[in-house]
């Protein structure tokens, strides 16, 4: 079951930073980053025995209140290639647009291929460009966009 996180949830807010961390190192959201989204984006999780499975987290685009942006997704590593990350968005996106949202956009690594096919294949994002350097010198992204 998806779960929307709310500012008093300590303990999962503890473990989304772990699970940040183990996923994306120094990119990773921390307690500073992750409380904005919590309050006010959306951060959603599946859990199972009080134990973190896999977190997203969105927030909407200034510029098109109708348009949300996919900030990150999180699976817990020994959960991954079992298509709890896949769930986790076709929910949320189910929400999302319940929620008045039209479309959400995402960047991916390009290196990253199993994650690009999943976004494609299995979710029905397509690629609308490219951004360079967009985390540094020679760290680039794919823009990837969805109308729900």
């Amino acid at each position: 079951m998806i779960k929307l996180v709310q500012p008093e949830q300590k303990e999962i807010i503890y473990q989304i930073v772990k699970l940040e961390s183990a996923s994306f190192g120094v990119g990773g959201l921390n307690e500073w980053t992750l409380m904005p989204l919590i309050r006010h984006g959306r951060v959603f999780y599946i859990e199972e025995n009080d134990m973190l499975l896999a977190c997203a987290q969105y927030m909407l685009d200034w510029n098109n209140h109708y348009k949300a942006y996919l900030v990150g997704l999180s699976v817990k590593e020994e959960m991954r290639g079992k298509g709890l990350g896949t769930l986790l968005l076709k929910e949320t996106l189910q929400i999302l647009s319940e929620e008045n949202i039209i479309s959400v956009e995402l960047t991916v690594d390009p290196q990253n291929k199993a994650a690009i096919s999943v976004y494609d294949r299995k979710l029905g994002f397509v690629i609308v460009g490219q951004l360079a350097d967009e985390y540094g010198k020679g760290i680039n992204r794919i823009v990837m966009k969805k109308t729900l």
